[in-house]
């Protein structure tokens, strides 16, 4: 990865990309300059099964089952990733303060955790609310951890409060 970038700004642009095709699951990996995501997202349901067209094709033939996942994947260059975060920039604007529990901001705070621990990000995988990251330490020994959501939510506050300068509120 290039090294003038942090995790944090690699993977915000990342995170908004699959924030955007609401990714259940996901696995996303760092390959030299390049990110990888494979993933899984519930396949949206035609208007038909939605809205059965009457009592009668009960009797059809059986319908024929969708799989209710469909897979993903995304290789994104630097080039690719620079733009989206240019445009994920200029659609935030000034908006005020972030969702904290979107998948981005989520996605961000792991990348904060290993800018953090001057880490070389390996990969992060998302499977509900648990995920999972791994990464080579400043010693260069491999480390895995694991958090809930709602730990990475607790990091992003403490991060947000930083960025912004404003003192964390009493617990």
């Amino acid at each position: 990865m290039d090294s003038s970038r942090s995790y944090t700004q690699v993977l915000r642009p990342v995170g908004q990309a699959l924030e955007s095709l609401r990714m259940e699951s996901f696995s996303l990996t760092i390959e030299g300059d390049f990110v990888s995501v494979q993933g899984r997202k519930r396949r949206e349901q035609p208007v038909e099964k939605l809205f059965p067209r009457g009592f009668w094709q009960l009797f059809r033939s059986p319908p024929q089952e969708l799989d209710a996942w469909e897979s993903i994947e995304l290789r994104y260059t630097p080039d690719q990733l620079s733009l989206m975060d240019d445009e994920g920039r200029t659609k935030r604007g000034t908006r005020g303060k972030p969702d904290a529990h979107s998948l981005s901001q989520i996605i961000r705070a792991v990348g904060a955790i290993v800018d953090q621990k001057q880490g070389r990000l390996i990969s992060v995988r998302k499977d509900g609310q648990k995920i999972e990251i791994q990464y080579d330490s400043a010693l260069e020994h491999r480390v895995n951890e694991e958090f809930t959501a709602s730990s990475l939510y607790d990091y992003w506050v403490r991060m947000y409060l930083k960025r912004s300068n404003r003192v964390e509120p009493d617990k």
